[in-house]
């Protein structure tokens, strides 16, 4: 804080000491990037912001990088020996063919292939580079049809001889599956403790897909012709703008995409919004902002700090957005992310920012400490909760009624706008753009006018914190 009272004294009209003669007629413009930059440089060179905002960044992207290598290189081979108790003696063998290294391979291509959010990645090998990590599968399967012998088999799984054993029931295997009651009959798969669920569940899956394949061979049916009869077509779901264009419906386009972003725009204001009100208390309690203010006027100081702020806002925006777009760009996804999206999203980001720091900034000098600083943020953190609470629904319909109208709710303008704008195939009405970014900075100039008189009477008020009443009273007086 010295370093910027010794600042401000060189370029303050008030000093008096002939040797800065020069500098005594500095313009308030200069007082301004003068007060923004120190806040900038104390804010940013420390080893809080460096790890949050640089480091954190990194070695998440590093993290999610090597995590296929990290579970590839964890898995162990699968080697072991699976006994099915089937007293028609055929559910083993259909077993061991589920559970070849090629035939379980094709089955998690296949559901990864029919899985909604992964069908439309612009990567055509997705389902290839998923399975690539397989570890190596030995499986051999035992039939076993006498009954009496499950005590001896349950002991080898628990004593680890036995990957698993399957207790087949022969009603099971009947074209009416079902009990007495109507309820699905079930078959008991019995592993060890150390079982992985992920082999767990490949072998569950394998022994359910024989027993159907017993059923069919019991009735006289070909079992890969009725498969092929019985197989859902794969969908290529194309939305229609009103227009009469054309484009993939993309589910991760659609909803993760929209709220990724908007989560970006909440850490980067939100985290230099908490800053700036935190430092703003800090030198309202220890009468630094007295000092201060005997240097430059209030709107300088107030304007100072946004700024400041502002640059460290950007920063931690352009390394948390780096993160994200090389994340989309390795998952084969970058295209997900147009040049119109980018530009919008930087317009949005100086709205939202706008709002929150002249919203932290005229609390912050109103109140003493951060326990008072809480009931007056809470009404519009409500507020700006809003785009969190209606993301879905904004993002499925994004030129729904609920979008449209939460599109110009003051403050949550500029992260709704995004939700919507990151979630459409198309681009929304550009009226509506164009509108909303003149509602919301009309709104923003507002902001700025009564978060200015707030802060002038605010600054250099001391004792109980003013009541929602008392600030009305003082956009009145000031």
């Amino acid at each position: 804080m010295m370093s910027l009272l010794n600042l401000l004294a060189r370029r303050c009209p008030r000093v008096r000491n002939p040797a800065m003669a020069d500098r005594m007629h500095a313009s308030p413009m200069r007082r301004v990037w003068t007060i923004a930059f120190r806040e900038f440089r104390h804010t940013v060179i420390t080893k809080g912001f460096i790890f949050g905002a640089v480091v954190m960044p990194v070695v998440m992207f590093a993290a999610f990088a090597a995590l296929g290598l990290l579970i590839g290189m964890q898995m162990t081979p699968v080697v072991g020996t699976l006994v099915v108790i089937d007293e028609s003696g055929t559910v083993a063998a259909f077993a061991a063919e589920e559970l070849t290294p090629e035939q379980v391979a094709k089955d998690m291509q296949e559901s990864l292939r029919r899985t909604s959010a992964l069908k439309n990645w612009p990567g055509s090998d997705a389902a290839q580079q998923a399975t690539a990590s397989l570890p190596s599968i030995d499986v051999k399967v035992e039939s076993v049809q006498d009954v009496n012998r499950v005590d001896e088999l349950r002991a080898k799984v628990q004593d680890g001889s036995l990957l698993g054993l399957a207790i087949v029931t022969p009603e099971l295997l009947n074209a009416n599956h079902m009990d007495a009651e109507g309820n699905e009959l079930t078959f008991t798969l019995i592993v060890p403790t150390r079982s992985a669920p992920r082999l767990t569940g490949m072998l569950e899956k394998s022994i359910a897909k024989a027993i159907v394949k017993a059923r069919v061979q019991r009735v006289g049916t070909d079992y890969t012709s009725l498969k092929a009869l019985l197989a859902l077509p794969e969908t290529s779901v194309r939305r229609m703008s009103t227009e009469g264009a054309e484009a993939d419906e993309n589910a991760i386009a659609k909803t993760l995409l929209p709220m990724g972003f908007m989560m970006l725009l909440w850490i980067a204001t939100f985290a230099s919004g908490q800053y700036l009100l935190t430092t703003t208390i800090e030198e309202k309690a220890s009468k630094v902002m007295e000092v201060l203010l005997s240097a430059v006027s209030p709107m300088e100081l107030l304007c100072g700090k946004i700024i400041g702020y502002a640059m460290v806002s950007a920063v931690m925006l352009g390394m948390y957005g780096a993160l994200g777009i090389a994340g989309l760009s390795a998952a084969a996804m970058g295209d997900l992310v147009s040049p119109g999206m980018l530009i919008l999203m930087l317009v949005y980001f100086v709205m939202a920012y706008a709002f929150v720091s002249i919203m932290m900034a005229s609390v912050g000098s109103a109140v003493n400490d951060l326990r008072e600083a809480q009931s007056l943020v809470t009404p519009a953190m409500l507020i700006l909760t809003l785009p969190i609470m209606l993301w879905l629904p904004i993002s499925e319909q994004p030129n729904g009624w609920i979008a449209t109208i939460s599109s110009f709710i003051p403050p949550a303008i500029p992260f709704v706008m995004v939700l919507r704008v990151t979630a459409s195939n198309e681009l929304i009405d550009t009226w509506q753009v164009v509108l909303s970014l003149v509602w919301g900075f009309a709104w923003v100039g507002v902001f700025v006018w009564g978060g200015a008189k707030i802060f002038r009477v605010g600054v250099l008020m001391q004792g109980k914190p003013p009541s929602p009443r008392e600030l009305i009273k003082w956009l009145r007086m000031a």
